[in-house]
């Protein structure tokens, strides 16, 4: 029996989330969803979840903490989901954004994605929807950044010659 090659021991991936609803239930939900122990879908993924229940307060948040994935309720007053969407996007890093709702249906998703959105989730929640969601949203995200890095390395190169 051979003991564990300690260089193949698997790192844990930090996704940190910003979730957006008037509503407690839902941050208190994907807490419970994000930091359950016997997860199985992704379990070397950690997700550092930031709450926050207005669009001012989101992004106040959006500015000062380092966030990779906003999730938004669609109905959410003041101020809209597509408010967030905009600041989100104005970002050095354009942040994927995921809205949720009780009411979601083809509508509202071809909205969300006509408009830019991620995707919508309905609530109340599943946890393998939300961690597939989230993980699929956080892969966008870094390769959008890894490809920003690129772009601003070439062009500081290309200056420099």
């Amino acid at each position: 029996m051979t003991s564990p090659d300690p260089v193949r021991k698997r790192l844990k991936q930090t996704i940190p989330v910003l979730s957006v609803s008037p509503a407690a239930e839902d941050h208190f939900q994907l807490q419970e969803i994000l930091s359950n122990p016997a997860r199985e879908l992704y379990p070397d993924v950690v997700f550092s979840l930031t709450a926050r229940r207005t669009l001012a307060a989101a992004a106040s948040a959006l500015r000062g903490n380092r966030v990779s994935i906003v999730m938004c309720e669609y109905d959410l007053l003041p101020g809209s989901w597509m408010e967030l969407l905009d600041v989100a996007d104005r970002l050095p890093a354009p942040l994927p954004v995921i809205v949720t709702s009780r009411t979601a249906d083809e509508r509202m998703w071809a909205e969300v994605l006509n408009m830019g959105g991620y995707d919508v989730l309905l609530k109340p929640f599943r946890s393998e929807e939300v961690i597939r969601t989230l993980t699929s949203a956080w892969s966008l995200w870094q390769h959008r950044f890894q490809c920003q890095a690129a772009e601003r390395s070439e062009i500081a190169g290309g200056n420099a010659a």
